[in-house]
């Protein structure tokens, strides 16, 4: 896709519109150059896939969850 120049009159608008229109276009090119940046893969330590150890499992029922609130 090859990238082109154009040209959007904003005479029509109100200056407050003008304005509003340009901060817009900075945003999202400021977006844009963050996006591109921001390519980086984010890894998990290797604790998050081992299981946790415990004693013993005391298996508890809905109810008895409710029973204590």
């Amino acid at each position: 896709m090859s990238e082109t120049n154009e040209i959007i009159n904003l005479s029509p608008l109100p200056v407050s519109a003008r304005r509003e229109v340009r901060d817009f276009y900075e945003f999202l090119l400021a977006r844009r150059v963050q996006g591109k940046r921001k390519k980086i893969s984010i890894t998990l330590p290797p604790a998050f896939d081992t299981p946790i150890k415990i004693r013993e499992y005391l298996k508890v029922s809905r109810g008895e969850i409710y029973d204590e609130i």
